[in-house]
């Protein structure tokens, strides 16, 4: 397949033209361009392999469709171009310079500012996901390869949506090894089912920097073979962490990151893991983990997050451990510490912020950080209006109705 040079015109299948700037990456299925559309820049992915016209028609009907998800967390394909020097492509928006590859972070080249931001990131991968799901889809080739992270605030872009089609269809890509469900190793098609393992998968490595399946079993095998990887990847595929089976415990001295982070993580986020990864949920697809699930988790995750005097964060064991909390009808009891910022179950942005007094950092206040206002009533029933910006004590019985209706009182 011809590869494109500096100034070549690529035709639009809608009308209208592209012109090529310059490389700016390539990969297995193909090299992406900086081009210019009417005046803007974007990005051009242009295929230096053949395909077939069924892949073509498909990932036409995915730009007339348009993205699943209004938060452009996507990176869909927004033009197709015309079958012309010898292939074709799609154009779609660049990606931010801030937006690291997440390759980076498993190697630790890139790191998070924040524990938040790791969160984020996590609820964002459900978040997508879900609406991919939710509109008849599946991604049938999710890996490491497909994301783009934002490491101050966990922002996430999701790459490589050519691949995605109509769940119950598939165009011929399996996935990549060590992504795909066992399932898909042993021959059967990806479908949506296959996507909850992969995004199992990616979770764990967000969390923990390791693979979920790799202890002493895998690693003992000096050369893996494609038989290998259809046992340990499909047929007796094993979690590191199984409750009932340890013969594939992590290795010490290989599998530095889960040995280090696993015990720094609350229970609710490792019983979730060994569920998840159980040998039920391996074996039964429509038994696994959907985005919701994962997502009730992580709101309650979140919620155990505090702040330590060094300003680290740190997750406690239960949220009774809280000197101060809230306790809300919709997401359960958030713990408070100074610093903390306080999110309403899975929403991106913080309502609210924990600070002190200078004078006396025993006494705390929430300050409002939203748009709109708070309505506080006292232990004797008077009401009071928190505006954006405004503080409010945090004193014991103090009941808030933060904007949208969720209702939560200040326990001590």
């Amino acid at each position: 397949m011809a590869e494109l040079k500096h100034g070549t015109i690529v035709e639009l299948a809608g009308g209208g033209q592209v012109k090529v700037d310059k490389e700016l990456g390539r990969g297995g299925q193909g090299i992406v361009y900086l081009c210019e559309f009417q005046g803007s820049k974007y990005a051009l992915k242009w295929y230096t392999q053949h395909y077939s016209d069924v892949f073509y028609n498909n990932l036409k009907s995915n730009v007339e469709a348009g993205s699943p998800s209004k938060s452009n967390i996507f990176l869909w394909p927004l033009m197709l171009t015309n079958k012309q020097y010898d292939s074709f492509g799609y154009v779609m928006q660049l990606r931010p310079p801030d937006f690291k590859e997440f390759g980076n972070f498993l190697l630790a080249k890139t790191k998070y500012t924040t524990v938040s931001a790791m969160l984020n990131t996590a609820f964002q991968m459900c978040e997508g996901f879900y609406h991919l799901h939710l509109n008849g889809y599946s991604y049938q080739d999710l890996n490491d390869g497909n994301f783009f992270i934002n490491p101050q605030t966990g922002d996430l872009l999701i790459c490589d949506n050519d691949n995605v089609t109509a769940q119950g269809q598939n165009l011929g890509i399996l996935g990549k090894m060590r992504y795909m469900a066992p399932e898909v190793v042993l021959g059967k098609l990806p479908d949506k089912y296959s996507d909850y393992f992969s995004l199992a998968v990616m979770l764990f490595r967000l969390f923990f920097k390791d693979h979920p399946l790799e202890g002493v079993r895998v690693l003992s095998v000096p050369c893996m073979t494609e038989n290998g990887e259809k046992k340990y990847y499909g047929s007796e595929a094993l979690f590191i962490y199984d409750k009932d089976n340890k013969e594939n415990l992590p290795v010490r001295g290989v599998n530095v990151n889960v040995i280090k982070f696993w015990p720094l993580y609350p229970d609710i986020l490792r019983n979730a893991f060994i569920d998840a990864f159980s040998q039920a949920n391996l074996k039964n697809p429509t038994q696994r983990w959907m985005e919701s699930k994962w997502e009730k988790t992580l709101i309650e995750l979140r919620n155990r997050l505090v702040v330590n005097d060094a300003g680290q964060e740190n997750f406690l064991d239960t949220n009774s451990a809280a000197t101060w909390s809230i306790q809300t009808k919709s997401f359960g009891t958030i713990a408070l510490s100074p610093q903390k910022k306080v999110f309403l179950g899975k929403a991106k942005e913080p309502i609210a912020v924990v600070r002190t007094n200078k004078q006396d950092p025993d006494t705390w206040a929430l300050q409002n950080l939203g748009k709109d206002k708070w309505i506080v009533e006292t232990g004797s029933g008077k009401l009071k209006e928190v505006n954006a910006g405004e503080v409010m004590p945090t004193k014991s019985n103090l009941k808030i109705t933060f904007p949208g209706g969720e209702q939560g009182v200040i326990v001590n």
